[in-house]
């Protein structure tokens, strides 16, 4: 690692330093965003340092069998990534290294891998555990299990507005005509969550976000709730709707079911060290620069102006 790296990344180490120490990293599972050429090339890095810091590296081909045994998983994605690494093992921490667009999950830019690693193995982190929802399916006064997110449990209508009651502890607040609902963790208050209108979550808060998704009524305001109040959405007219789980559709939904959602088993831990800054994460990832260096899909013209006509197809 070149020298500008060092400089950015001493504040980190010295930050870590004062922290907690936990118990040393013996063994590390690695997962790599199998899309990405670079953090594959990464991947291959991380675990020959590792290995020659003595550290077993648990490759993810193997790690579904080993899950246990593995102090922790260094994934290195997006947040996406993340996600999927936190379902596959679960309550095991994870360490990100972002090679996506905003990073709140994957905490830890490229540049600083080797710090952030020598402050894992030696136990310089912190592990925050996050809280996770637990979905079931009530149809036809048959309950069953449905799974659970890290993120948010959506019900989602299709082409046509769906009518989604709302009900809390028991309790029914009102019923909302619109594109469905999103409940959502406080990790996940800045995903689907924040681009729907609703409020962002902090550390600390233990509660849950309801927000209606594109909701024809006046009567829109997003709710933040209890974590130990049960919440249920019943779909109450037929119209086509599904039931998604951290962005995957798990099941079509008829009239009349109830998704009830509760605070989950589960918890989702997250490597974090003591230079971590949501606030500033927060202003820097979401200053209009989500993805700087997007390209557009369709062709320029010589007027400079892009356009789909004339059968140029994009990217052509």
């Amino acid at each position: 690692m070149g020298g500008s790296d060092q400089r950015a990344s001493a504040p980190a180490r010295r930050a870590v330093e004062i922290g907690e120490v936990r118990p040393p990293v013996r063994r590390v599972g690695l997962v790599a965003a199998r899309s990405k050429a670079e953090a594959r090339e990464l991947a291959r890095d991380v675990a020959n340092w590792l290995s020659g810091q003595g550290i077993e590296v648990v490759p993810e081909s193997r790690l579904a069998e080993q899950e246990s045994a593995v102090d922790a998983v260094v994934v290195l994605g997006g947040d996406g990534l993340m996600m999927r690494a936190a379902n596959a093992y679960p309550d095991i921490a994870l360490l990100g290294i972002n090679f996506g667009n905003v990073g709140f999950l994957a905490l830890v830019e490229r540049r600083d891998w080797r710090v952030a690693l020598e402050n894992l193995i030696a136990g310089r982190y912190m592990v925050e555990p996050g809280t996770t929802l637990a979905a079931c399916l009530v149809r036809e006064g048959v309950s069953r299990d449905a799974g659970w997110a890290i993120n948010d449990v959506v019900l989602r209508g299709g082409a046509r507005m769906v009518d989604t009651e709302l009900y809390i502890g028991g309790h029914f607040v009102n019923t909302y005509p619109g594109d469905g609902m999103i409940v959502s963790t406080p990790h996940g208050s800045t995903a689907y969550c924040l681009a729907a209108g609703g409020p962002i979550l902090t550390a600390g808060v233990r509660g849950f976000a309801i927000v209606p998704i594109s909701c024809h009524s006046p009567i829109r305001t997003p709710l933040v709730v209890s974590e130990e109040d049960p919440i249920e959405l019943l779909l109450a007219n037929d119209h086509e709707a599904s039931l998604i789980l951290d962005g995957r559709e798990t099941t079509p939904l008829r009239k009349g079911d109830i998704v009830r959602i509760t605070r989950g088993d589960h918890l989702f831990k997250l490597v974090t060290f003591g230079t971590t800054n949501f606030y500033e994460a927060f202003r820097t990832k979401f200053n209009f620069q989500i993805r700087p260096n997007a390209v557009p899909s369709l062709p320029a013209r010589p007027d400079g102006r892009h356009s789909g006509e004339n059968g140029l197809a994009p990217g052509g």
